[in-house]
């Protein structure tokens, strides 16, 4: 059960000075600071567990983060009028404005995470009683760090770059090119898959290994176009997991119904799972919407479910994501939910219900000339609970060896052996629940395209499919491969307002 899962302890701002009197210096040990704090391993573990608790908050991937990605993306279409005005300027604007509230909550956010991690590694040097502790601690925190500045400079480009801890109003940095990010980015992603252990037990579920280290690396070394180094990490990954048999297990999860009690369990922490952040739905219906709350006590639920539900209607799939699945792949309906399926087959307290139009509170979308209401299945709850608010609890999975084999398959297109590329592809399609029919490939340009298409249709809805678009675009595969998702969209956010007002060097 999640009360098992890796505990997200709150390190408040660590600003209390200590008390003096005339004579001595006395440390208030219920106000430690930067200084008197980080003398244990447990201590580093802490600031770590602070870190994970940022990436875990309402502005980042329990709301805003998937928010961004799934605007940009291409799989997505606004549901009608009720999409908030940030979200929709996300999805009709080619370039956001710099006050844009999504994008300045990521901004934002991956700096809090680099900057809490920064702490820890600046300490952990000082730190000798559980040396082994320390070193696990060190590669949690340059994992961490690693995946915030990737999505900034995926993201953004040129970005600010701190190494240190952050002490004074006035500490500002200038952007530093993007070539120098993804220099450290290696580097920590590197070191930490050598300090981290390869798994843990139940009570530390949710924390980064050396299989999310190398999977993460390979990830980054793909964006950057180093084809060779990115297969090598990915390597590293390489049959150390396996796909489920059953597609729908990688976004399920523990799940209550609205009165609170217990309805499903799920398969969360599978072994098709990488890395995942955990949610816990508490069966209160709490979030934290003011984006001001951490820590264990706190609201640990994602906003997903009903925001891209069909209550909210927030999105729906777009036509292109609908007209990209090929006929009778068994994907498309563990993706996709629409007028005429059946919900609520694994409840434990309600009867099946078949979907009408009316239950589905979105526009219409088309998919091979057929218009109706559809909604995203993908981490949705109305396999177990049909309730029009209901915040939920499944993990989101950032890293699963579904992607780690189709990167694997996109480097052998890269490097020119399209017949390597197929039989990875011809992995993800042959798990037990898909089953769809190998491909045999000759050329580069259809190897590219096929690892196009499935990336699309495996990992539709999964915040990647973003980034992919971003590469994919600057290696000129729009339209030479395939038609641009989203033809004319800039490829890099404007600086936030909230950043140029207050760092000069930025201006």
């Amino acid at each position: 059960m999640k009360t098992n899962k890796i505990t997200i302890v709150l390190l408040l701002t660590l600003t209390g000075l200590a008390a003096c009197t005339k004579k001595l210096n006395v440390i208030d040990e219920n106000n430690p600071t930067s200084e008197s704090y980080f003398k244990t391993a447990v201590e580093l573990q802490n600031g770590v567990n602070s870190v994970y608790s940022i990436l875990r908050s309402g502005q980042m991937t329990a709301r805003e983060w998937y928010t961004l990605h799934d605007m940009r993306s291409g799989e997505f279409s606004p549901g009608g009028p009720q999409l908030e005005a940030p979200r929709a300027e996300l999805y009709n604007q080619a370039a956001p404005a710099p006050t844009n509230s999504v994008m300045t909550s990521i901004w934002n956010g991956c700096y809090q995470m680099i900057n809490r991690a920064n702490q820890v590694l600046l300490k952990a040097p000082g730190v000798n009683d559980n040396t082994a502790l320390r070193d696990r601690v060190i590669g949690e925190a340059e994992f961490l760090r690693a995946w915030a500045y990737f999505e900034l400079v995926s993201q953004w480009g040129d970005v600010p770059v701190y190494t240190e801890p952050v002490t004074s109003p006035t500490d500002f940095k200038g952007k530093s090119p993007a070539a120098e990010i993804y220099t450290l980015i290696i580097a920590d992603l590197t070191d930490a898959a050598q300090k981290l252990p390869a798994s843990y037990g139940a009570s530390d579920n949710g924390r980064a290994t050396s299989g999310a280290a190398n999977a993460l690396l390979g990830r980054v070394q793909l964006q950057k176009g180093d084809y060779t180094a990115a297969k090598a990490a990915l390597l590293n990954v390489y049959g150390k997991y396996s796909l489920v048999d059953n597609y729908q297990w990688n976004f399920d999860g523990d799940v209550r119904n609205d009165d609170g009690s217990a309805c499903a369990t799920g398969h969360e922490f599978n072994a098709e799972s990488i890395f995942e952040v955990v949610f816990v739905d508490k069966g209160d219906g709490g979030f934290n919407w003011g984006y001001n709350g951490e820590g264990s006590t706190s609201p640990l639920a994602t906003a997903r479910n009903q925001d891209w539900g069909k209550t909210w209607g927030n999105v729906v799939p777009s036509n292109r994501l609908l007209d990209e699945y090929e006929p009778n792949d068994p994907r498309y309906k563990f993706t996709v939910w629409e007028e005429g399926d059946t919900i609520l087959t694994g409840s434990n307290i309600s009867a099946p219900k078949v979907l009408a139009g009316a239950d589905i509170n979105t526009t219409t979308s088309t998919k091979n000339g057929v218009t109706i209401r559809r909604f995203f299945r993908k981490y949705n709850i109305y396999e177990w609970v049909n309730s029009g608010f209901h915040i939920g609890g499944l993990n989101q999975r950032l890293l699963r060896y579904a992607d780690v084999l189709l990167m694997l398959a996109e480097c052998e297109a890269e490097i020119g052996t399209p017949a390597q590329a197929a039989a990875y592809i011809n992995e993800v399609r042959r798990r037990p629940s898909v089953n769809m029919p190998p491909v045999t490939l000759a050329s580069k340009n259809a190897a590219l395209a096929a690892v196009i298409h499935e990336r699309w249709v495996e990992l539709a809805a999964e915040e990647i499919i973003n980034i992919d678009v971003l590469r994919w675009r600057k290696k000129g595969y729009f339209p030479a491969i395939v038609t641009d998702p989203r033809a004319g969209q800039v490829d890099f956010f404007p600086i936030p307002t909230s950043e140029t007002a207050t760092n000069p060097l930025v201006r």
